[in-house]
């Protein structure tokens, strides 16, 4: 029997962030924030505002599909404007 993936393979990937392109979401942003790495609510919340602010401050809307994004510890570490960098470069770069 072989194994099949929940996710499609990611599109970007970095220290920060994993960018992954689905064709059939049923909505336009999908983030993840899990609670094992981030632990109060706070700091989790913080972290979807930015990348929400970032893909509407970018016009970063797939026509079609969606994006979901996986975040990873060294995320807040950033600054906005590096996450913006970081975030537009990756979905710039994907031909979708």
């Amino acid at each position: 029997m072989a194994y099949k993936s929940r996710l499609p393979r990611h599109f970007y990937s970095s220290e920060n962030l994993r960018l992954f392109y689905l064709k059939d979401a049923k909505s336009q942003l999908q983030i993840s924030t899990p609670k094992k790495l981030f632990k109060t609510a706070v700091s989790r919340n913080k972290i979807k505002r930015i990348v929400k602010e970032v893909f509407r401050t970018g016009n970063l809307e797939p026509v079609n599909g969606g994006f979901l994004v996986l975040v990873y510890e060294s995320f807040l570490d950033l600054s906005f404007k590096e996450a913006s960098f970081e975030i537009v470069k990756a979905v710039k770069s994907h031909q979708y």
